[in-house]
């Protein structure tokens, strides 16, 4: 019966280019020879150029042949759909030719049914690393077969199915839940949100190191405080002097008003230096936790490169 569908043709079939009429004569002659992979080429050819039911056809009769039995169920499924109605003896016989076809591969192939849940339609389906069209009616070969869907947020599911020969088997696709933060009350303004309790209690980043901002703050807070201490003591040793120089009656006193401008200048030099590294110190405490997490330092040819996110 399949040798005899080869020659079945069309009452008037539709006008060919040149090159399809000798790419039609090439592959029958081929199958009459039973050379059925250069019969594969010449119709996969000529169903590239003019992708007509008959090419369709005569490709999954070829793959029958072949035992391709996954292609030529896929090929000759298609080719049952798209044939209209028979009008006649030779189109009947051509119509029962195809579905016996058809039935006879079904018997050596599985048929995976693979869907996702209602409203989440996945952007690719690959079996066994092939890309499929048409999800509900995937033919395989029995034995195991890989699937992997990707949805349109990026999210991949994997499954593995195990499928006999004549079996239809349905396969769910889940995808991983997408994690959201929690909806805030009826009427809020949206915006960031602002930290929990449990977030202020919680951990400092991971580059963030505790010790460091706690001696650094520490050390900040204890220098700007000597500093004050020592100009409040600068000032008071700058008033006594001034008051022993106006006494008059203080010789003595007048005498080491000149060595007191020293001493109070010192004082002052002190207080100013310690009140600087203090400021130096917090700032560069508040860059520090700021940064910690995001800056990247990369070497280079006579320096380095410092990349700071903010």
């Amino acid at each position: 019966m399949v040798l005899a569908s080869f020659h079945l043709r069309a009452a008037e079939p539709p006008p060919r280019s040149k090159e399809l009429d000798a790419l039609y004569k090439q592959a029958e002659a081929a199958m009459k020879r039973l050379d059925m992979g250069e019969a594969r080429r010449l119709w996969a050819r000529i169903h590239h150029l003019d992708p007509s039911i008959m090419a369709l056809c005569q490709l999954g009769v070829v793959d029958t042949r072949l035992s391709r039995w996954d292609m030529a169920a896929e090929e000759l499924s298609e080719c049952a759909a798209r044939m209209p109605p028979p009008k006649n003896a030779l189109e009947r016989r051509r119509w029962e030719v195809r579905h016996a076809d058809l039935a006879r591969v079904l018997q050596e192939v599985g048929v995976l049914d693979i869907f996702t849940a209602p409203g989440v339609a996945p952007e690719r389906i690959l079996v066994d690393g092939r890309k499929i069209e048409r999800a509900d009616r995937v033919y395989v070969l029995p034995g195991r077969h890989e699937i992997v869907a990707m949805a349109h947020d990026g999210r991949l599911a994997r499954v593995s199915v195990t499928v006999k020969a004549a079996e239809s088997q349905g396969v769910p696709i889940v995808f991983e839940p997408i994690e959201s933060r929690p909806a805030g009350p009826a009427g809020a303004v949206g915006g960031p949100l602002a930290p929990t309790r449990e977030a202020l209690a919680g951990p400092a980043p991971p580059g963030v190191k505790p010790w460091v901002v706690a001696g650094g703050a520490t050390a900040a807070v204890g220098l700007l405080v000597t500093g004050i201490g020592l100009h409040v003591a600068a000032n008071s040793a700058e008033t006594e002097r001034l008051a022993a120089l106006c006494d008059s009656t203080s010789a003595d006193r007048a005498a080491q008003a000149p060595a007191s401008v020293e001493g109070v200048s010192t004082l002052s030099h002190l207080g100013t230096a310690s009140l600087t590294a203090g400021a130096l110190l917090g700032v560069a405490t508040l860059v520090y936790v700021v940064v910690a997490d995001d800056t990247q330092v990369r070497p280079r040819p006579g320096g380095a490169e410092v990349k700071v996110t903010w």
